[in-house]
This record gives C-alpha cells, structure tokens and sequence, in this order.
C-alpha cells in the first residue's frame, strides 16, 4: 500500500537536509569569494609586470638612443665628467604621448676620460680614445621605472 503525502507525520522531521543544503551554501559561496580575490590579485600582478617590462624596454630605447645621438659622443668638449642629457622623449605608443602604452626616456651620456691609442693598436698616435658612461631611465605612466647603465667608446682625432 502506497503512503499519501496526508499520512507522512511531519513533526518526526528534523530539518537536517535544510541546514546541510544552508552549509553547502556557504562553502560554495566562500570558495566563489576567494576566486574572486585570487583571480583580482593575479590580474594586479600581470598589469604590473607589464609596466615594469614597458619601462625596461623604454630604457632600451634610450639606450639605442643615445647611441643614435651625435651630440652625446661630442668629443671636442671633453672636461672631466661633462654629462650630456635628453628628457622626455616619447617611446612606444602615441607620439604625442596620450597613450597609455607610451612611456618616456631620459638618457645621459657623460665623458669619463680620453686616453692616446695604445701601441699595437692598429691606430696612430694622432688619435684617441674617448670614454663615455652611458644611462637610461624609462618610465610610465603608472610609475614603473627601470635604469640601465652602459659603457661606451669612441676613437676620434687626439689633442
């Protein structure tokens, strides 16, 4: 014989499947709010490791730069620590700078000695060999910034 919901006593009940359906709930909804938390903080840090590889390869440029530059390797002025510099120059991006891409560079190059052609060189004695200390600093507009530093010689008419 089949039993009608009417006959099911009710006060035998004691609610045991609501409160595990509440507690499983709870701990589905913990798990979805700590895979929010995590997925946020993972995409903070891939935003930041791409601004600080931005201002890494804006420093790069700088440096490619200040190679391209005549006037950094100028050999007629050589004073002992005379720094050459050149700000503010837009790199990647929108030239006039309003990319969020963009970043800038600030490269230096600073004279550090002249020294004769040693003997056995291949070069004469009327030439010279200019030493420079190159830098570069990239930065974005976030605030990443990254430096790089390079050494550099040019051989040129001696004095």
């Amino acid at each position: 014989m089949m039993k009608s919901f009417n006959n099911i006593n009710i006060k035998n009940q004691s609610g045991a499947v609501l409160i595990t359906a509440l507690i499983m709930l709870v701990i589905l909804t913990m798990l979805g709010l700590s895979s929010m938390t995590t997925s946020t903080m993972e995409e903070r840090m891939a935003a930041n490791s791409q601004e600080i590889n931005r201002a890494f390869q804006a420093a790069s440029s700088g440096l490619e730069l200040v190679f391209s530059d005549e006037d950094a390797f100028n050999t007629t002025n050589t004073e002992a620590s005379d720094t050459y510099i050149k700000s503010d120059t837009t790199v990647g991006g929108d030239p006039s700078g309003s990319n969020a891409y963009s970043a800038t560079t600030e490269y230096s190059s600073t004279f550090i000695q002249q020294v004769s052609a040693p003997r056995g060189s291949g070069w004469d004695s009327t030439f010279a060999f200019y030493y420079f200390d190159l830098s570069a600093t990239g930065s974005t507009a976030s605030g990443a910034s990254s430096s790089l530093h390079s050494g550099a010689y040019q051989v040129g008419k001696g004095t």
